[in-house]
């Protein structure tokens, strides 16, 4: 697969899939979707499907755990300060990197309080531990979805 650009419209397109439940995967063509529970467990769940996956596809030890990382990022954030669905989406490319997405419903019309009681040194490094570990990254918007997506290369 060559990893696709992400438009303005993406967001929509990653969650259209009818696919609901624990996962779906593709192992042979590397293109994997999970629909998560909103909730604390989200990342947890998210890593461990993730690596598994990933493993299948032969992904390079180093790239897993950077994509790791990212999933765990977008899935935390997700959780935090956006609405329902979550939505993770993995594609292994050509060049042997992983496009990450995490698409939500978009953020909360009251934004939880998570951070807002924490020193700063506490939160907040989310954006810089994704810039650092992908090559390229980003957000799309549209029809009330958000999906941020990275991708992770060797």
């Amino acid at each position: 697969m060559t990893c696709p650009t992400i438009t303005a419209d993406s967001p929509q397109t990653l969650l259209a899939s009818p696919t609901a439940g624990p996962s779906s995967a593709d192992e042979t063509s590397g293109d994997w979707r999970l629909v998560l529970e909103h909730g604390p467990q989200a990342p947890s769940s998210a890593r461990s499907a993730a690596r598994r996956v990933m493993r299948a596809w032969g992904v390079h030890e180093e790239t897993v755990d950077d994509v790791l990382m990212v999933v765990s990022e977008f899935v935390t954030n997700a959780v935090h300060y956006a609405e329902p669905p979550i939505a993770v989406n993995l594609g292994h490319c050509d060049d042997q990197a992983v496009l990450v997405s995490v698409t939500d419903g978009g953020p909360r019309p009251v934004e939880d309080q998570y951070g807002a009681d924490r020193p700063a040194d506490e939160h907040g490094r989310g954006t810089h531990i994704v810039d650092a570990l992908a090559v390229d990254a980003g957000a799309a918007a549209g029809d009330g979805l958000v999906s941020h997506w990275a991708v992770v290369s060797p």
